[in-house]
């Protein structure tokens, strides 16, 4: 795969019974090191454009999210745990929680498709079922 990717990142997130969902497009670098994937990209916020760098290191039963700038914190998804980290955002701390039901990964040769389903929880309350999908081509 090459190093200089096109990522097309959605995201559906539910509660009881209203849902939303996001997508967004962005352009990035992969690459693996020590049976690892890393995916590096960066996003903005809409109305001021400020920028937040993402780091995502993968495997086949373990992702970990890293942000940096507007948005700062680090999410762990692990299928079958409860993991817990602070986010910081532009309206104030706030303590994460997700409980990851399943990841699933699939590669081929100039493809990656990542799959996350969980449960999202903020300062101890169910924010939403959440299922994300990390396309990656490269």
């Amino acid at each position: 795969m090459n190093n200089n990717v096109l990522i097309k990142i959605s995201g559906l997130q539910s509660l009881d019974e209203s849902s939303d969902s996001v997508e967004m497009m962005a352009r990035g670098k992969y690459y693996e090191k020590n049976e690892k994937h890393y995916l590096l990209y960066d996003d903005f916020e809409g109305e001021s454009g400020a920028k937040t760098k993402n780091t995502l290191k993968f495997t086949d039963n373990r992702v970990e999210l890293v942000r940096n700038g507007l948005i700062n914190g680090k999410l762990v998804f692990k299928k079958g745990e409860n993991n817990q980290s602070l986010y910081s955002t532009p309206y104030g701390d706030m303590l994460l929680e997700v409980w990851t039901k399943d990841i699933a990964l699939k590669k081929l040769e100039e493809t990656i498709n990542l799959k996350i389903d969980y449960e999202l929880y903020a300062d101890n309350t169910k924010v939403s079922d959440s299922r994300i999908e990390i396309d990656i081509q490269g």
